[in-house]
């Protein structure tokens, strides 16, 4: 199930989903958008939503699916069905729902002999509940023995499982990593030979022509890896077979709303412009981003922007989590650029439509993006890089933080001669290359959360590591916060907001060497004159009840998942905030340790003042084509 995206006229009490039980199949498809007559073998939904009856004891809604696209080599086509169902007025509900094919004379009829699927269905008086995940598969550069001691892919993934059993989330926040496209050079390596001709100058590798084979053979790829990491279909290991049977579950029982990372592959985006721009790289992000839509997002390329409510060139969407919690999510890596993470017009239509689309009851504004907001600055962690790796020191300092000989990304080259480090670091929203864009999208967060006294939360993942960090007023910034109280504390800041950054669920974490580094470069700095930028010391003691490795205790180095959940802050129902909660990896690798927990108290913002009100003045609002911001 994935959460839909709401449109202009959405309101809290309605709820919409779209159903990918059995979302492909072999055979016939009809036209995409016809009307299709009940007979005709498509798949139907059928929900039990009243909270009282299920499959055999009470007539169920029933949906029926529309083809969306078929795949040209196997003929497999995807399917979808939008579930419209009210918020219940007061207590939450169990809806079960079952799929079956239509007027198929071999389909299981019964209703008994059909698999039972459910998700909880939040009221509209329910304090929401949503987990946070990243990178839930192994890279293919995790070596069998670090698979080995992290116990497989299951351990944390099963925890989550274990929590959703127990109290049912309503949403789950995907921040990028559902799956990896990092094997599309090696496997397709047969028909992008041209491309990878090992010592090929890159501007002769932006004239190798993209071919009809080279698409035939990524798409084969993307929709067979797809099937392998989420399914087990295939190749799949005994390390892997764990968490792809957690996955399923987790797919099938909770809402779901995933943005992209690696999802096209690792570092698409942030290499040199004249890869970027090659014919080779413009048609795997095409078949990439086409997959992308149709695993995750339940759409296709033509259809997200003219039906489905995504907004941009990419997969951005706004959504609405009940009447005081809004989801805004980023897609930073589908129109990502060196010069810019995301299209400069699409930043201004989001932010039109965010103007739009968020009611005046939203107390939180969730921003999704796969990389942190917050995060150490990558000029300070280029400069501790360089130092060692000058000096020869990289494989020393390596051996002398983790104890062993590690593999080091950092001083690499990658296929295309470019450094390994610099494109990772390019990556980051903390990079020289994007620090105007960066302040452009905070100082444009905190104009909204000052016009509409709104929390402004960003959730991300990617790094490997856990973190957690803020942005606020400076206190001792020019204003005096004595003559303006509205300045003072984090419950009335409109500029303060928290970044949580969660580590991988499945995948490796970050080494030793790469969070001494992270660290070093992790120092409190201005934003801009009136904002404060830091990450908190959360990881004080680790899992254990001990100081954390090398006493850092900014980011933690362990596998984990987040959990935020709505809260009434000084019993005001009508402004709630947030809890937030990351759940970490114990030391034997058998499931979480005692969370983490962090509070988000809803904006207290005073009324803009009024013409002859003496307070401090701020930044009127603009559109980034005329930005022209100092933040960092």
């Amino acid at each position: 199930n994935t959460v839909h995206n709401n449109g202009p006229g959405s309101t809290a009490s309605g709820y919409s989903m779209a159903a990918s039980g059995s979302a492909m199949h072999a055979g016939p498809t009809p036209v995409t958008g016809a009307v299709q007559p009940p007979n005709v073998h498509v798949p139907i939904v059928e929900v039990w939503d009243d909270g009282v009856h299920g499959p055999g004891t009470g007539k169920p809604k029933t949906f029926q699916a529309k083809a969306l696209y078929t795949e040209p080599t196997y003929k497999y086509t995807f399917w979808r069905a939008d579930l419209m169902l009210p918020l219940p007025q007061e207590s939450e509900i169990d809806v079960a729902y079952q799929i079956y094919w239509g007027a198929d004379e071999h389909a299981v009829q019964s209703h008994s002999a059909r698999s039972t699927y459910s998700f909880r269905l939040p009221a509209q008086a329910s304090q929401w509940r949503m987990c946070v995940t990243s990178n839930n598969q192994f890279s293919r550069r995790v070596p069998e023995a670090a698979r080995v001691s992290l116990r497989g892919s299951g351990p944390v993934f099963r925890d989550l499982l274990t929590k959703h059993k127990t109290n049912p989330f309503h949403v789950w926040i995907g921040t990028g990593g559902q799956f990896n496209g990092e094997g599309v050079w090696d496997d397709c390596e047969h028909v992008l030979r041209p491309f990878l001709i090992p010592g090929m100058d890159n501007l002769r590798r932006s004239h190798v022509v993209w071919t009809s084979d080279m698409a035939a053979a990524v798409e084969r790829w993307y929709l067979l890896e797809y099937l392998r990491q989420w399914f087990g279909v295939g190749s799949s290991t005994a390390l892997e077979l764990e968490g792809q049977s957690c996955f399923r579950q987790a797919a099938e029982t909770i809402p779901y709303s995933f943005t992209a990372d690696s999802e096209i592959f690792p570092g698409f985006g942030s290499y040199i412009p004249v890869l970027q721009s090659s014919p080779v790289f413009s048609g795997i992000r095409s078949i990439g981003a086409k997959y992308y839509a149709l695993f995750q997002a339940h759409t296709t390329p033509s259809l997200a922007h003219n039906e489905h409510g995504f907004l941009g060139e990419g997969y951005h969407s706004i959504k609405r989590m009940g009447p005081y919690t809004t989801l805004l999510t980023l897609d930073t890596r589908t129109e990502r650029q060196l010069a810019g993470v995301v299209d400069r017009h699409t930043y201004d239509m989001l932010f039109g439509e965010l103007e739009a689309r968020v009611p005046a009851t939203t107390t939180n504004l969730i921003v999704v993006a796969s990389n942190p907001v917050i995060f150490p600055r990558t000029k300070n962690f280029e400069s501790v890089l360089r130092s060692a790796s000058s000096a020869g020191l990289t494989s020393i300092i390596s051996y002398a933080v983790n104890g062993r000989q590690t593999r080091n990304d950092w001083v690499a080259k990658d296929r295309f001669g470019e450094s390994v480090a610099v494109t990772k670091l390019n990556d980051f929203w903390t990079s020289a290359a994007h620090k105007s864009e960066r302040g452009f999208v905070v100082h444009a967060l905190q104009d909204f959360a000052r016009r509409r006294s709104c929390r402004v939360t960003f959730t991300s993942g990617h790094v490997n590591c856990l973190s957690a960090g803020h942005f606020r007023t400076y206190t001792d910034s020019k204003f005096d916060p004595r003559r303006y109280p509205e300045q003072r504390g984090f419950v009335s800041d409109f500029r303060s907001m928290i970044q949580l950054t969660v580590s991988g669920l499945v995948q490796e974490p970050a080494d030793g060497l790469t969070l001494r580094a992270y660290h070093f470069a992790g120092k409190s700095a201005p934003f801009d004159m009136y904002t404060e930028e830091k990450l908190y010391h959360t990881f004080n003691v680790d899992v254990n009840h001990l100081p954390p490795p090398n006493n850092n205790q900014k980011l933690l180095g362990r596998r984990s998942y987040g959990i935020l959940i709505e809260h009434d802050f000084d019993n005001d129902r009508q402004r709630p905030g947030l809890l937030s909660f990351f759940y970490v990896e114990n030391e034997t690798c058998t499931g979480t340790a005692t969370p983490y927990i962090i509070n988000i108290p809803p904006l207290r913002y005073p009324h803009l003042p009024t013409p002859g009100d003496a307070r401090p003045q701020m930044r009127p609002s603009v559109t980034y084509r005329s930005y022209t911001g100092a933040g960092a």
